[in-house]
């Protein structure tokens, strides 16, 4: 699948667009808050487009760094010798003075720049492909300057999140998969394991039921396919009630954390109408304990 480090992102419509996006890629990258394009259209500009004071040049003569931004598809060696030179006019000289395009990378380019005796005490080239790598470590600047090309980060504590804030009508129940898919977001699902035999399940609270035969049922939740979490349940009292595995505090003190419980509210539903995980959990003398962090 393409990415920022192998495909290069689209080049900014106008030079101005540029620039605004150079702006932002240097005061990150120099470190220094202040730092703006120079002048406006018009005005002598001495071959600076951009200049700030870099923090890796702190003490080192006039601490300036300046910059030209070039939206082009060619640039030869004259043109570039001769930004060079103006930007050696500009109060004060600088200490650094980077030349940014949109060109393509071009190594013959780069040679010249790199050989050659300058009054300026480093000069750098950069292509679209450096600035596109450049703005790719920072989510911010991506999302600003192409919203089309940022992809959020979805941790796993963001899937827990949206499971806690799903309501259990938010879910469609498939009975022939035993899937339950998000309305909202269908990367989102619960999924039950199945198996040829249901493996008993048992432990003294099962009995309180009127059925007293207990079954483990693994429950995955899953977000665009990777399985982010898995929680075991008993299918209980003849299969009217899936249930959370309890916490003991002691031998009569069952527990179960606010996110079991409301993974059941959504497991319940809708096939279990009418029991109520409320009732079921009563009788099994099991409680929510909402300082009970979340156990599997």
């Amino acid at each position: 699948m393409p990415s920022l480090t192998t495909t290069a992102l689209p080049i900014p419509k106008s030079g101005d667009e540029f620039e605004d996006i150079c702006v932002d890629l240097l005061k990150r990258r120099w470190g220094d808050p202040y730092v703006n394009r120079h002048g406006r259209s018009g005005q002598k500009q001495h071959g600076v487009d951009i200049y700030g004071k870099p923090v890796h040049l702190k003490g080192c003569g006039s601490e300036i760094a300046a910059a030209q931004c070039k939206r082009v598809k060619v640039l030869t060696e004259a043109k570039i010798k001769k930004e060079i030179q103006r930007a050696t006019e500009f109060d004060p000289k600088p200490e650094e003075y980077l030349i940014l395009t949109t060109m393509k990378r071009d190594a013959k380019l780069q040679k010249y720049v790199r050989t050659q005796t300058w009054s300026i005490n480093r000069v750098e080239i950069m292509f679209w492909e450096d600035l596109s790598n450049w703005l790719a470590e920072s989510d911010k600047l991506l999302k600003k300057h192409f919203p089309q090309w940022f992809q959020p980060k979805t941790s796993k504590d963001d899937v827990i999140q949206m499971l806690v804030n799903a309501n259990p009508d938010d879910f469609d129940y498939n009975d022939s998969t035993d899937q339950y898919l998000s309305k909202n977001d269908i990367r989102l699902r619960l999924i039950m394991n199945r198996s040829d035999e249901m493996e008993p399940f048992n432990e003294c609270w099962v009995s309180k039921f009127a059925d007293p035969n207990a079954y483990k049922q693994e429950v995955y939740l899953e977000y665009d396919d990777t399985q982010i979490k898995t929680f075991y349940f008993a299918h209980v009292d003849g299969c009217r009630y899936l249930i959370p595995y309890p916490k003991p505090k002691s031998a009569t003190y069952l527990r179960i954390s606010p996110l079991q419980y409301h993974l059941a509210c959504i497991l319940n539903f809708p096939m279990r109408v009418g029991y109520g995980i409320d009732e079921a959990l009563r009788q099994a003398g099991i409680t929510v304990d909402e300082k009970l962090a979340d156990v599997d």
